[in-house]
Parts: structure tokens; C-alpha cells; sequence
């Protein structure tokens, strides 16, 4: 579990920004009030790759709750059982979709 949020693309291009106007790292930390390692990451990262965006984590779908089981049983009803696998599969992948 992190012990802080993840910094926004805003202050990543700040102390890139800083950074790029010469400011030394040990100004820009504590200028900043960030941790000197975050300081140190982000130009690094920002040197090597050229970029430092956010990017979307990719995780395990939710598991549909007793809402989503409310859904699916009144869209498909009890007693189509084979066509459940597909469209739970479906619903993973768009869960706002069922209910519209």
C-alpha cells in the first residue's frame, strides 16, 4: 500500500519545468516540498523516456455485486444458465452497458 497518492501530470511537468530552467535538484525539493527520491525519479524518468505521464493500471475486473446479479438475472432470467458465462464476461468488460 503506497503512503501517498501518485503525483498528478501538473506537478511532474513542475519539477520538470523547474528542472529545465536549471534549478538544481536539491532547489527544486525543497522549493517543492516533495521528497528529493520523487524528485530524482521523475527527472530521471523524464530524461530517459522523454515522457512522464500517468499511465492507467491494469487490473483484476470486479466481481459483479448484487446489483449486477439483480441485472443479469432480469435481462437473461433463471433459466438460461449457458448464456451467463458470455455475458458476465461482456459485463466485465462494459459494466455500465446493462444498464442502460
Amino acid at each position: 500500500m503506497p503512503r501517498s497518492s501518485e503525483l498528478s501530470d501538473f506537478e511532474k511537468g513542475i519539477i520538470i519545468g523547474n528542472h529545465k530552467c536549471g534549478r538544481s535538484l536539491r532547489g527544486i525539493y525543497s522549493y517543492l516540498k516533495y521528497p528529493k527520491s520523487t524528485v530524482a525519479y521523475v527527472i530521471k524518468k523524464w530524461k530517459v523516456s522523454g515522457d512522464c505521464r500517468n499511465v492507467p493500471r491494469v487490473d483484476r475486473p470486479t466481481k459483479p455485486g448484487d446489483r449486477g446479479r439483480r441485472v443479469l438475472t432480469r435481462k437473461f432470467g433463471r433459466t438460461a444458465p449457458n448464456r451467463w458465462p458470455t455475458s458476465v464476461r461482456s459485463f466485465n468488460r462494459h459494466p455500465g452497458a446493462l444498464f442502460q
